[in-house]
């Protein structure tokens, strides 16, 4: 995938730098702070601290988290976990998808790993592979042992290389993965690669149709397009994919004319909990620039969906009740 220097450049611009520098964030703690207060929240009656650390993961491959400002050990919140593009990095693609400005008001854990530095110098997911698949999955079981999360509302938002990524862990950590989105990405032809794939994920892709980088038809041989990707993952989950909803064209593009951008739900039939989501840019590119409707709209989507009935419409089709 392409070089993401200019994406780097204008998304720092237009998404700005965080909520804090790399040495704190939107809490009341610093980048590895050893804690304060404690709050007795969470499940299992498990004590988090009120003042918690804001870097998570090991030394050699570190992750930021970003909390709301008045976070509370005793309040369990939603997490969000940001995969960036290749030749971008954690800080940057959560500016460019402004989630720093809204975890205060809707209340959630953000978490913003970086990839490894590849053989072309740049950061990028390795989507076929384990190691990145152990990484995050720590990363996520670090962050509930350390934050007052929900682990039935686990969260992914990746674009391009982190897309890929995102959709890799759909199968491999589907029993972590509550629901995801994709912006811009791919995932395995063969849908005998995407395993375990224990429990359905609920999957909304966002693609352009005009993506030069990834083609949003995919490429044969290489990865499914935007379409393939939502029957597939609808079908998981129990879904009519010949049943779709039309839901009216929103402005996520404020350079492209009018409601640019169609979308399509699948929710009939469904396993209990269950929906998929397919959301077309037209006109759009690889590097859309958002309104501020992008990231209110994909949070809203994303966390209306529960872990709970996930696992409970597994049962269901399992043992029939």
């Amino acid at each position: 995938m392409k070089n993401f220097v200019f994406f780097l450049f204008l998304a720092m611009a237009v998404g700005g730098c965080g909520s804090s520098d790399a040495g704190g964030s939107a809490g009341s703690g610093g980048a590895g702070g050893m804690g304060g207060t404690a709050g007795d929240g969470g499940t299992g009656g498990q004590v988090f601290s009120a003042d918690p650390p804001l870097v998570i993961g090991t030394e050699a491959r570190p992750a930021s988290v970003d909390i709301p400002t008045d976070y509370d050990p005793a309040v369990t919140y939603p997490m969000l976990m940001v995969l960036h593009g290749h030749g971008a990095d954690g800080r940057t693609q959560v500016g460019y998808f402004q989630l720093f400005t809204i975890v205060d008001e809707k209340q959630f854990v953000l978490i913003y790993p970086d990839a490894k530095v590849g053989e072309d110098g740049l950061r990028g997911w390795d989507s076929t592979g384990t190691d990145d698949v152990d990484y995050l999955s720590a990363l996520i079981e670090e962050a509930e042992q350390t934050y007052n999360i929900d682990p039935k509302r686990v969260y992914l938002m990746g674009h391009s290389s982190g897309a890929f990524m995102s959709l890799t862990m759909a199968c491999t950590s589907s029993d972590r993965i509550t629901a995801l989105v994709s912006l811009a990405g791919g995932t395995f032809v063969d849908p005998n690669d995407c395993q375990p794939a224990t429990l359905p994920v609920s999957v909304l892709v966002v693609h352009g149709t005009d993506d030069d980088t990834v083609a949003y038809d995919g490429v044969p041989g290489a990865y499914i397009g935007a379409v393939e990707i939502v029957d597939r993952f609808a079908t998981a989950g129990g879904c009519d994919t010949n049943s779709p909803t039309d839901e009216p064209p929103v402005d996520l593009v404020p350079a492209l004319d009018g409601a640019e951008t169609d979308r399509i739900e699948f929710s009939t039939g469904c396993d209990a909990g269950i929906d998929d989501a397919l959301w077309t840019i037209n006109g759009g590119g690889h590097i859309p620039f958002f309104s501020l409707n992008y990231a209110n709209m994909t949070t809203d989507w994303l966390f209306r969906h529960s872990r709970w009935s996930l696992a409970q419409s597994k049962r269901t089709r399992l043992t029939g009740h």
